[in-house]
């Protein structure tokens, strides 16, 4: 954990959505989720939502969402303030979200990832998760972003040492040769 207490893990409330929204653009800039993106994804999905704070504040969160398949979960964001990483305050949050979307009866949950990204990579490779595809330019030309996928065994099988194969994500597109496919 390094030289820091480690977090206290707690749901959001909707007057933590301003200090997230700061998180966001502090961790993804101008790409960032936005307060009113946060709003308007808080009403439907806020129960899965999880805050990392110390008694100096708000250092992180992750951004739950539950698609219309309802056993299959997105981390539409997830960040941890640059002061608080590297003390295992990202393992922490990652362990603790896929609890709570396992929770809610969610059998698959999916993510995005810049590719150049090692140190995130690193962190949801070592949670289980595994590549499943790319999304190509996804956030604009040049912007394409690692599709990676974590299946949930059944709740009894919960910390088993092989999870199953993660069913590739169908909206992902893969280039090839100069071509892109589904």
């Amino acid at each position: 954990m390094g030289d820091l207490p480690p977090p206290r893990l707690r749901g959001v409330k909707k007057d933590d959505l301003p200090r997230i929204a700061e998180l966001e653009k502090t961790a993804f800039g101008p790409k960032g989720l936005s307060r009113n993106g946060l709003d308007v994804m808080f009403d439907p999905s806020g129960e899965l939502w999880i805050l990392a704070e110390d008694d100096e504040g708000i250092w992180g969160y992750s951004v739950n969402l539950r698609t219309a398949d309802s056993t299959v979960g997105w981390i539409a964001g997830m960040a941890i303030h640059p002061a608080r990483q590297r003390h295992g305050w990202g393992q922490l949050l990652l362990r603790a979200t896929i609890d709570r979307l396992h929770d809610y009866d969610m059998k698959v949950i999916r993510l995005l990832v810049k590719p150049t990204n090692k140190l995130a990579r690193r962190l949801y490779e070592n949670s289980g998760f595994i590549d499943t595809g790319e999304r190509v330019d996804h956030f604009g030309p040049g912007q394409s972003r690692m599709v990676m996928s974590l299946l949930l065994p059944t709740r009894g099988d919960w910390h088993q040492e092989h999870l199953p194969e993660v069913p590739v994500d169908p909206d992902a597109f893969t280039v090839t040769d100069g071509t892109t496919s589904e």
